[in-house]
């Protein structure tokens, strides 16, 4: 009987520590998520890093006219238009001329380098 007693206090000492290894574990990947999420909502929009993002292949006008974005072009081209915080929402296909978008929800968007507010 104490051979039992010995073992299952053994084993429920081998279990916590386990378990509290885990905890603390999991504690540096909250920290690690939490010190990037910080940073990241730190940004302002006007700080956000444009490297990555494409841009037309010819220069563009743009225009904003009620909730239509106006778009003149010489070139058929594709116009790629970024969301605020960064991701592809459309690739708008160009012809020579002025190009319309209607139907873009409200918000700021990034063309070219550029922000642009629909209001």
């Amino acid at each position: 009987m104490k051979d039992f007693r010995q073992i299952f206090r053994v084993l429920l000492l081998a279990a916590m520590v386990l378990a509290s290894t885990w905890a603390m574990a999991d504690q540096q990947v909250v920290r690690r998520m939490a010190k990037d999420s910080v940073i990241v909502s730190a940004l302002k929009w006007g700080e956000m890093s444009t490297g990555r993002m494409m841009r037309s292949a010819y220069p563009v006008r743009l225009s904003v006219k009620g909730h239509s974005l106006r778009v003149t072009s010489k070139y058929e081209q594709v116009l790629p238009i970024y969301t605020q915080s960064g991701a592809l929402y459309v690739a708008m296909q160009l012809n020579p001329g002025v190009n319309w978008l209607n139907g873009l929800p409200r918000g700021r968007y990034r063309i070219n380098n550029r922000t642009i507010n629909i209001r």
